[in-house]
């Protein structure tokens, strides 16, 4: 089967059950946690739209500066499907290279885990996995959710 995406932030097949396990996270802070692939794709594309909320310009770069895990891969996909560059840091540089490559990249934004937080530039906002905080990555893929539901909510009456 060929695949002719217009995106390669949406490479998953359309043809199978999405409820199969898509990817089981070692990763984060509560090992293991299993994921489908409606899951991913839904979380993908929350980090796609709380992107598009940002107003960035096509071809902007986003780092990634984490250890492997589900939301690693969640804003990778929603990073691309938003028409951005993704950047993904390698976390064992050495923190002069990671600041190189970041300034270097022109990233205008950083996902990070927790760990790697205090990593990031103070002049680069960042979005922290498993934080719930206006730096939290469940807060920004919520605000979205939240936006979308009041929205609708504004439509029906």
């Amino acid at each position: 089967m060929s695949l002719d995406p217009t995106n390669l932030g949406d490479l998953f097949r359309r043809d199978f059950d999405f409820n199969q396990v898509a990817l089981i996270d070692l990763g984060g802070e509560s090992s293991p946690r299993e994921f489908t692939f409606a899951q991913l794709d839904a979380m993908a594309n929350a980090v796609a739209r709380g992107l598009d909320q940002l107003a960035l310009l096509p071809g902007t770069r986003i780092g990634i500066l984490s250890a492997n895990r589900a939301e690693f891969i969640a804003s990778y996909l929603g990073i691309m499907r938003a028409g951005l560059v993704a950047v993904p840091v390698n976390y064992k540089f050495p923190q002069k290279m990671i600041d190189f490559v970041l300034a270097d990249s022109g990233a205008q934004l950083v996902f990070c885990d927790a760990l790697r937080a205090p990593q990031i530039p103070s002049t680069l906002p960042k979005i922290v996995f498993n934080q719930s905080n206006s730096e939290g990555f469940d807060h920004f893929i919520n605000q979205e959710l939240i936006a979308r539901l009041f929205l609708n909510l504004i439509k029906s009456l």
